[in-house]
């Protein structure tokens, strides 16, 4: 039986890079101080790194999305249908980003992706289950994949980070930073005041 190949180049007309490397979740790249920020194009290639910020393509995540990746990952495994895998590489991607419901939500509050599935843990498990066993292409997202590993064992980065998200949460524990920073300043100011009053 013949494949028949439905045309998907559209989704590929961005250059390629090379490197593989291993790298985390949403989750941890968070931690890591790594921010995730919209592509603004629907090129599923278009996937870039730079000054700790990774941006992605919006996708929009319904009941037909797994039909339509698993088509189009099927099509891809084609013996006759010559491609670079770029589908099953974008899953892959994917997968890797997202192991729960939190990666999820994230990708939404940055609006990369658009729940119209039901719950983040719905999504979540939805590309964890296409994203098994599949064929990727190395090349594809190489050089993301080596400069956000980079950006991770940064130590010193990765540190600064971990204490601003632990400890800077929340408005208020900013605020309340910046007053005692304020009252130490005053107070120090104070001291040097009366120490030259002593001595004039």
């Amino acid at each position: 039986m013949e494949c028949i190949v439905k045309p998907i180049e559209n989704f590929f007309s961005c250059t390629q890079v090379h490197h593989s490397q291993f790298f985390r979740n949403v989750e941890e790249l968070k931690v890591a101080g790594i921010r995730l920020r919209p592509s603004g194009t629907g090129c599923l290639k278009n996937v870039t790194f730079n000054l700790g910020a990774l941006r992605l393509p919006s996708i929009q995540v319904d009941d037909s999305t797994a039909s339509m990746f698993l088509n189009l990952i099927a099509y891809e495994m084609c013996p006759d249908f010559v491609n670079d895998f770029g589908v099953s590489s974008y899953v892959a991607f994917l997968d890797i980003l997202i192991d729960k419901a939190q990666d999820v939500k994230e990708l939404r509050d940055k609006q990369i992706l658009h729940n119209l599935l039901g719950s983040d843990e719905d999504v979540a498990k939805l590309f964890n289950e296409i994203g098994t066993d599949l064929v990727s292409n190395p090349k594809i997202y190489g050089d993301v994949k080596s400069k956000i590993q980079r950006r991770y064992d940064n130590k010193f980065m990765t540190s600064m980070a971990q204490l601003i998200h632990e400890y800077f949460r929340s408005p208020w524990s900013v605020i309340a930073f910046v007053a005692a920073i304020i009252a130490l300043a005053s107070t120090v100011a104070q001291t040097v005041y009366t120490i030259l009053g002593y001595y004039k």
